[in-house]
Order: C-alpha cells, then structure tokens, then sequence
C-alpha cells in the first residue's frame, strides 16, 4: 500500500498538468490555462525532482492551445531563471504559498496577452477575458494552494 501510495504520488504533478491542458471548456478552463497552476506550484513552490521537462512541455501545450508561439513557455523560462539566479527573491517567491507571486505571474502574461488582443481586434470583450481568466486562475491557484495544505 505505502509503494502504490509513493507511485501515485510521484506521478500526481505529471498527470494532473496533462490533465488539466487536455480538460480544456471555453468558459472554465480556456485553451487549457488551468494547469499552468501545477505548472507553477511544482516548479516553484513545491520543487519536483525532473517537473521543470514537463513543466515546460505543458507550457509548449498551452503555447499550442492559444496559438501563441513559445509566450507561455518563454514567459515560464523568464520567471523561471529570475526566481532561481536570484536566491534573495526566494522568500518573496514563496511567501503566502506562493499566491502573490502566482498572481503577479500570471497577471503579467494576460495583460501582455489581453492589450496585444485588444489592439489587434479592437474589442473590449478581450479586455474582460483577460480579467476573467486572472480571476479564473487566481482562484484555482487559491484552491490548490488549500487541498494542498491539507
């Protein structure tokens, strides 16, 4: 029981990421946003031996999902080298799970995402996707953040 407990333990960050890209709804998970969550907790928060090579397939998977080439993944990179060259950010990194810097994460990539939209389509629903899908992801990060401490 304790090793089929370890395995799936072991396996939970990998599945759920791919899980969470591929349950993509146009409303509640947009082109599979949802697991950049797993994508950030794992690779940030709660550091997985071996996660950053499916962390950074499951950002080419949303790259793919929203038609953006290597934003997500590049984005990912970015955040990724700056909380890791610099051991003083850390403790802001982690500070409250992780939620601010999630936040501020993921507001940084839509707002770029959103104004570029906005300026291309000229329509102001890209402006309310983009604040949709902050509250939508903010909010999955909150309930992660909470099974998880549990």
């Amino acid at each position: 029981m304790k090793t089929l407990k370890r395995i799936l333990n072991a396996i939970f960050p990998f599945a759920i990421t791919l899980i969470l890209w591929r349950l993509s709804a146009p409303f509640w998970n947009p082109c599979g946003v949802l697991a950049m969550v797993p994508i950030f907790y794992y690779s940030f928060i709660v550091p997985r031996p071996g996660f950053i090579f499916m962390a950074l397939l499951g950002c080419f998977l949303v790259d793919y999902s929203f038609d953006t080439k290597l934003f997500w993944t590049s984005m990912f990179a970015a955040a990724y080298a700056a909380n890791y060259f610099q051991t003083t950010l850390r403790g802001a990194v982690v500070k409250a799970d992780g939620l601010w810097s999630f936040m501020i994460f993921m507001d940084m990539c839509l707002l770029i995402l959103g104004i570029g939209t906005f300026f291309a389509s000229w329509r102001t629903s890209a402006l309310g996707q983009t604040i949709w899908l902050f509250v939508l992801t903010s909010g999955a990060y909150f309930g992660w953040v909470k099974i998880n401490k549990k």
